[in-house]
């Protein structure tokens, strides 16, 4: 499972055009300063999330693949890592001091044998599910029958929408009367 694309942040240049006018002792307007800055808050986007999911189960009863479930442990798990991409402004299945995807999704309380991950950013959901399914590790995730549950999520932030997507193979739950 590769990301689909990387970016890094960089700093803005911007002109100070203020001047003080009728000071006695005005002060030198500096021509450009390097300013950092600061990222607006990222915007979850739910319609984009259920689009993802539209989209992955439209291909996925075209593959003869049954429905994935959305799963709400596997949505904060997504999003909790979903808002470290956009933080860093990087794509990555894993940064530093992360658990890598399957003890991270563990963590949530979901038994399950087997998970994959896909993350991308792009410029609409439409792109972004595309350059996912262009990619063949990508596309199996999307793809694979055993997955039953996934939690996607997405954000917007500068102009990107970032998507985590989640798959597990969720077990049934065992209960007293299923162990006798």
């Amino acid at each position: 499972m590769l990301a689909l694309l990387a970016a890094t942040a960089s700093p803005c240049v911007a002109q100070n055009a203020s001047a003080s006018h009728g000071s006695p002792d005005p002060q030198p307007t500096p021509k450009a300063v390097s300013v950092l800055q600061p990222s607006p808050a990222p915007i979850e986007d739910s319609a984009a999330e259920q689009a993802l999911l539209e989209l992955a189960n439209q291909r996925r009863q075209e593959a003869g693949a049954p429905p994935l479930r959305m799963d709400a442990s596997l949505i904060v798990a997504a999003r909790a890592h979903a808002r470290l991409m956009v933080e860093r402004q990087q794509l990555s299945h894993q940064f530093d001091g992360e658990p890598q995807l399957m003890p991270r999704l563990l963590e949530t309380g979901l038994r399950l044998d087997h998970a994959g991950e896909n993350v991308a950013f792009n410029a609409s959901v439409e792109k972004a599910f595309e350059a996912l399914m262009q990619s063949p590790p990508h596309r199996r995730n999307l793809l694979d029958p055993s997955f039953n549950s996934a939690g996607f999520v997405a954000f917007w932030s500068n102009q990107r929408l970032y998507v985590v997507q989640d798959f597990a193979h969720r077990l049934p739950a065992v209960s007293q009367t299923s162990l006798r």
